[in-house]
């Protein structure tokens, strides 16, 4: 752990294991800004007219990794987090953040970032606390502002014909303003995708219930993919009618979200939800089937057995 300065931030911190490095601001936030292999790309995107800034009081994204509360509600998931991290310690090989308890939702978050000792391996728990005076039913969600150029690759289910199996796969869930027509999607047979563009201004998004546990942004340069662990009580548990993964585009930012059960957290109870990163370099995989299957899928089987040999997951 060091502090640097961090696109116009001050007093941010760096881990480091040699190979892979994590910068997190802390004078706003807390946000992940940086997640990538030393002087390589950075897997997330930070939003050029909002660095270095603090201090104003509505909500500003900045880029990187956020934590929210789901499901989604104004003022609720837009209170302003533009002031200082309130704890910042190392705990063993974890750094420790925390923000003061909000005054709009009344919970506490706190988020614990572990870099793997080698590899690209990070695990980052998600807690929120209930410090109201009575019980809140809310989902700890994750987001990532994933770099710019690049496409969310949503894992589908296994293909089964109809003869062979009768019943629905997975919930799909669309948003009043998800055009299906919008050429940045692709609605593949193995896999479901969204572009980022720059260009293309009216937002995108789609939610699923993904059973396989993980999804990917891939750019011209690297695969960065998302675990996490399902829960096996399957979709009714979870918010927006039963997603664990969504992906959002809206012109220059893309984002990939993962989401943990709808719990009634009691006051002075806590909620978490993990989520887990692994990187891969890679280059030039195409957005069609074929090509996934060939490049994406042992950089995921990869990332699995790394997570496995870092966490035990």
């Amino acid at each position: 752990m060091e502090r640097i300065d961090f696109e116009g931030w001050k007093n941010s911190v760096r881990l480091s294991n040699g190979s892979t490095e994590l910068v997190i601001t802390t004078e706003v936030g807390p946000r992940i800004l940086r997640y990538g292999f030393v002087d390589g790309p950075n897997a997330f995107h930070v939003i050029g007219e909002d660095s270095g800034g603090a201090g104003s009081e509505k909500f500003v994204p900045y880029g990187g990794h956020r934590f929210w509360i789901a499901p989604e509600a104004n003022p609720r998931c837009y209170e302003p987090d533009n002031g200082p991290v309130e704890t910042v310690e190392m705990r063993g090989d974890t750094l420790y953040l925390a923000n003061p308890i909000e005054k709009i939702s009344g919970f506490r978050k706190e988020i614990f970032v572990t870099l793997a000792g080698e590899g690209s391996a990070v695990k980052v728990v998600h807690r929120l606390t209930n410090h109201n005076i009575w019980p809140v039913t809310v989902s700890a969600w994750s987001l990532n502002i994933v770099a710019n150029g690049g496409y969310v690759v949503l894992p589908q289910e296994e293909f089964v014909s109809h003869d062979e199996y009768l019943l629905p796969a997975r919930t799909q869930v669309l948003w009043k303003f998800t055009d299906q027509a919008d050429p940045r999607w692709r609605w593949g047979k193995k896999y479901v995708t969204l572009a980022q563009s720059a260009a293309e201004k009216n937002p995108q998004k789609v939610g699923v219930y993904n059973t396989l546990g993980w999804a990917a942004h891939i750019t011209s340069e690297q695969v960065f993919v998302a675990s996490i662990d399902v829960d096996p009580r399957g979709p009714s548990v979870l918010p927006d009618w039963g997603c664990n993964y969504e992906t959002y585009t809206d012109g220059p930012f893309q984002e990939l979200e993962t989401l943990g059960p709808l719990t009634l957290v009691e006051p002075g109870e806590i909620v978490e939800h993990v989520e887990y990163w692994t990187l891969a370099k890679a280059h030039q995989i195409a957005d069609d089937d074929a090509s996934l299957d060939a490049k994406l899928t042992p950089i995921v089987d990869r990332g699995a057995l790394e997570l496995a040999a870092a966490f035990g997951r």
